[in-house]
């Protein structure tokens, strides 16, 4: 028969050396700095040049404008 009421001790071993590991990892991650990471460009819209006058757009007389309502 096998020992059912003594605890599983290579077991617990293994789960706090597991949780110990964990941990050292963890304190090991917060301790570096962060990993360069590919992130999305950001998208910067230009500001618009105000030293310079956009020229309108010349008006044309059509036929279909010219005639009277």
């Amino acid at each position: 028969m096998f020992p059912v009421a003594h605890p599983d001790v290579m077991g617990q071993l293994a789960n706090e050396r597991a949780a110990s590991l964990r941990a050292d990892a963890e304190r090991y991650r917060l301790g570096r700095r962060f990993l360069a990471r590919w992130r999305p460009a950001r998208i910067v819209e230009p500001s618009a040049d105000l030293s310079r006058e956009v020229p309108s757009a010349p008006h044309v007389a059509t036929p279909e404008t010219d005639r009277a309502a």
